[in-house]
C-alpha cells in the first residue's frame, strides 16, 4: 500500500519561483478557456498518430496565506483525437487528488469537429478510490469522435510540498508544453529537466521568484521491453533548497533527509507511556520474550500483526493511537507502521524506518536529492542487513517491495527513546540502498515430464517450485483467488495449457506467506493435456518442445536501444525436461538443443547466462528418453546501455529455444 505522509506536505510561511521561456511564433497563443473554442487544423507531421496534445501546460503558484503557505496547482490540457485508438485512449480522464488537496474548479467539454461545443455536466463527475485508497475524480467525456478535441482545466489547492515533479512525455506527441512556478522570494526553489526538458534558474519579478519553461514538439515516447519507461520521459522536477530573510541574506540551506527522519521518528517511533503498556501487552500475546533472538523476534512480529490486525485505508475513531489499534484489531498505514515501530522497540529490535522511493519511476539523483516520491515506508535491521515492507500484506522478511529494490531511501538513524537534537545541529539520517536478494535466493525450477500415447499426443506432467521474489506475486494470487478462479490461475502457470479442461489434476503446496521466512519453494503440480504439442508430417511427427518452457520475450529488430535495461529483481531458473520417446522412434534433430550464450564482467563472472543441453537415456524394451537441461542466469537487475548488446544476446536465445521444434521418425 503507498501512502503520502503527512510530513512531506510541509505548511511553511515563504514562497519561492524561477524562469526562462523560449516559445515558437507558429503555435496558437492559448489562453486559460476561450468561451467561443475554434477547432485546430492537424499539423501534418502529426497526421498518422492516434492522438496529439496541442496543449499540456502544468503551472504551480505559491501564496502566502495566514500562518501556512499553499500551493495552487493548476493543469490546462487540450487534446485532438485521430483514430479509434486515440479516442478509446481520451474518452474517459482520471485525476488523482492527494488526501490534504482541494479542488475548487474542474471543466472538461469535447469540442465537436464542427465546432460545436459539449461541456461536460457536474453529474458525469465522479469521485471514486484507487487501488491505494487515493480519492480519485473520474469524468466521461461525451461524444468524443474523430478529430474531435478534448479539453481539461483543473485548479486545485494543496499545502506546500518541499518537493515535488511533472511528467511531459506520453504516448502521443505534445504540441506545446508548459511548466511555471511562480512564489514569494524569500524562498528558493531549483528546477531540474531530465531526458531533454530544460533544466533553468530562477528570474525575480516584482518581488517574486519566477521559473517558465515552453518546449515545443515533444514526440511521442515509444516504449522498450525489458525497461521502466517512465524513468526516461522528459520530466521536470523541482525542490525547496533555503530561505532567504528579510534583509536578502540567503540561510543556511535545507537539510531536506535530515528533516524526513525527524519526521519519520515523530510520526511513526515516537511514544508515549500508554502505548508503551498496550504494546508490551501485545508483544506477550505474540509470544516475543525480551531475551529471545532478534530474527525470531522479528518474524514473530511481522506475522503476528500481519495475520491478525486488518489494514484499512480509513478507520473510525483515532486511527494512530496504538491500544485503540491492538484493540480493535485495525489500522490505517501509519497505524500499522507505528504499531511495527513501536513492537520492535519494545522488544529490543536493533532497526531503522525508511522511506523509499519507486525506480520505476524516478533514480535517486545524488547532485539533486529529490525526496518526493517517497511514498514506501521500509525497516533496516542493521545487524542482518535486510529489510521488512510493513504494509505489503502478501510479503514477509526479508522480501520486500519490487519497487523499492536498488533504490536509496532516508533512514531515520535515532534510536527508541531519543529525542532529535535538531536536525540542524545533528545528522539524524542515513541514507541506505535497499539491496535485493542475490540470484540464487530466487529461483525457479521446473521438472517436467512429457509422455505421449498411442495416438501420439502428449502429456505433460510438470512441477514448478518458486523461491524468493519469483514466489511473490503466485503467492499472493493463489491467496487472493476464489475458488472458481483457481484453474484460471493454474493455465497462467502452465503455459501448455490453451483451455481450462486441458488441466487434469493440478495442486499446490507451501503457499503460506510464513515460508518466506525459510525461503521454502512454492510448490505447483499440473498435469496437462496437451494436444497441440505434437503435429504430423509426412512420415514424422513435430514436436514443439520449446513450449514447454513458456512463450520468452525477444529482442530482436534493427532499432537502436534508447533505454537501459530493468528487471524487477535478480533470478535464476533451471528445468529439465524428460521426454518418453515411443518405442521404435527416435528425435532426428537433437543437436537444435544446444544453445548456448553469456555475459560476464571483467572478472569472468556470469551476469546473465542462458544455456540448454540434452541427453539420450537409451531402453530397448520401453523407449529411449531425451533428457534436455536448460539453466538461465540473471545477477543484476540493471543493464546499461553498454551491456545491452550482451544481454540482448542472452535473451534471444532464450527466445530462440522456446522455439525449438523436434522431429520424431522411425528407427531405421
Amino acid at each position: 500500500m503507498k501512502k503520502l505522509s503527512a510530513y512531506l506536505m510541509l505548511f511553511l510561511a515563504t514562497g519561492l519561483s524561477v524562469s526562462a521561456q523560449k516559445k515558437l511564433s507558429q503555435k496558437p497563443n492559448y489562453v486559460e478557456w476561450e468561451e467561443n473554442p475554434k477547432v485546430h487544423p492537424v499539423p501534418p507531421e502529426y497526421a498518422k498518430e492516434p492522438a496529439i496534445m496541442l496543449l499540456y501546460d502544468v503551472s504551480l503558484d505559491y501564496r502566502f496565506e495566514g500562518r501556512r503557505t499553499n500551493m495552487y496547482y493548476t493543469k490546462h490540457k487540450l487534446v485532438k483525437v485521430l483514430d479509434d485508438r486515440g479516442i478509446e485512449g481520451n474518452n474517459k480522464i482520471k485525476i488523482p487528488v492527494g488526501r490534504y488537496t482541494r479542488v475548487p474548479l474542474i471543466k472538461a467539454r469535447t469540442i465537436l469537429p464542427d465546432g460545436k461545443v459539449k461541456d461536460i455536466a457536474k453529474d458525469m463527475i465522479k469521485v471514486t478510490k484507487n487501488e491505494y485508497g487515493q480519492n480519485t475524480i473520474v469524468i466521461a467525456m461525451e461524444g468524443v469522435e474523430k478529430n474531435a478535441e478534448i479539453e481539461l482545466l483543473i485548479k486545485a489547492i494543496n499545502p506546500m510540498y518541499y518537493f515535488g515533479a511533472e511528467q511531459f512525455q506520453f504516448s502521443v506527441p505534445i504540441a506545446e508544453a508548459r511548466f511555471s512556478m511562480s512564489f514569494p522570494k524569500e524562498l528558493v526553489f531549483e528546477e531540474k529537466g531530465y531526458n531533454g526538458f530544460p533544466t533553468v534558474r530562477d528570474t525575480i519579478i516584482h518581488n517574486r521568484r519566477k521559473i517558465n519553461i515552453v518546449q515545443n514538439d515533444i514526440p511521442a515516447y515509444v516504449p522498450e521491453k525489458y525497461s521502466y519507461n517512465d524513468l526516461y520521459t522528459k520530466r521536470v522536477e523541482y525542490k525547496l533548497v533555503r530561505f532567504v530573510d528579510e534583509n536578502e541574506n540567503d540561510t543556511k540551506p535545507l537539510q531536506g533527509a535530515n528533516e524526513i527522519a525527524s519526521g519519520i521518528y515523530n510520526d511513526y517511533i515516537k511514544l508515549n507511556e500508554k502505548e508503551k503498556k498496550a504494546v508490551n501487552k501485545y508483544l506477550t500475546e505474540l509470544g516475543v520474550a525480551g531475551a529471545g533472538n532478534e530474527l525470531e523476534k522479528i518474524k514473530k512480529i511481522e506475522n503476528g500483526i500481519k495475520n491478525n490486525i486488518a489494514l484499512y485505508a480509513d478507520v473510525e475513531g483515532d486511527d494512530n493511537a496504538l491500544d485503540s489499534m491492538i484493540n480493535k484489531k485495525s489500522a490505517t498505514a501509519t497505524g500499522y507502521i507505528r504499531l511495527f515501530a513501536a513492537c520492535f522497540a519494545q522488544a529490543g529490535v536493533d532497526f531503522e524506518l525508511g522511506m523509499a522511493g519507486d525506480r520505476r519511476e524516478r533514480k535517486y539523483d545524488a547532485k539533486f536529492e529529490n525526496w518526493g516520491n517517497m511514498e514506501n515506508q521500509v525497516f533496516y535491521f542493521p545487524h542482518h542487513k535486510k529489510f521488512l515492507s510493513p504494509t505489503n500484506l502478501y510479503c514477509r522478511y526479508p522480501i520486500v517491495d519490487q519497487e523499492i529494490l536498488t533504490s536509496k531511501g532516508v533512514f531515520c538513524a535515532i534510536k527508541p527513546g531519543e529525542e532529535p537534537k535538531g536536525i540542524t545541529t545533528s545528522a539524524i539520517a542515513d541514507i541506505i540502498a535497499i539491496a535485493p536478494l542475490p540470484a540464487t535466493e530466487s529461483v525457479e525450477n521446473l521438472v517436467a515430464n512429457v509422455s505421449l500415447n498411442k495416438d501420439m499426443e502428449a502429456r505433460v506432467d510438470a512441477t514448478y517450485t518458486y523461491s524468493g521474489y519469483t514466489a511473490t506475486g503466485l503467492r499472493q494470487a493463489i491467496a487472493t483467488a476464489r475458488p472458481e478462479q483457481k484453474k484460471e490461475l493454474m493455465m497462467r502457470l502452465t503455459p501448455l495449457a490453451e483451455k481450462p479442461d486441458q488441466i487434469l489434476k493440478h495442486t499446490v503446496a507451501n503457499d503460506g506467506f510464513e515460508n518466506y521466512y525459510s525461503n521454502k519453494p512454492l510448490e505447483v503440480f499440473t498435469s496437462v493435456n496437451t494436444p497441440d504439442m505434437i503435429t504430423k508430417s509426412g512420415s514424422e511427427y513435430l514436436m514443439k518442445i520449446g513450449s514447454v518452457i513458456g512463450h520468452q520475450i525477444s529482442l530482436y529488430g534493427k532499432e537502436p536501444r534508447r533505454t537501459p535495461v530493468d528487471l524487477d529483481y535478480p533470478h535464476m531458473v533451471n528445468r529439465i525436461i524428460t521426454v518418453d520417446i515411443p518405442k521404435g522412434y527416435k528425435i532426428l534433430n537433437p543437436e537444435r538443443l544446444n544453445m548456448h550464450a553469456d555475459f560476464v564482467d571483467k572478472d569472468v563472472n556470469p551476469v546473465a547466462a542462458f544455456s540448454s543441453s540434452y541427453g539420450i537415456k537409451t531402453d530397448k524394451v520401453n523407449g529411449d528418453k531425451l533428457v534436455v537441461y536448460v539453466k538461465e542466469y540473471y545477477k543484476q537487475i540493471h543493464y546499461s546501455l553498454l551491456e545491452f548488446e550482451h544481454y540482448r544476446r542472452v535473451v534471444n536465445t532464450a527466445a530462440d529455444f522456446s522455439a525449438v521444434t523436434l522431429a520424431l521418425g522411425k528407427k531405421k
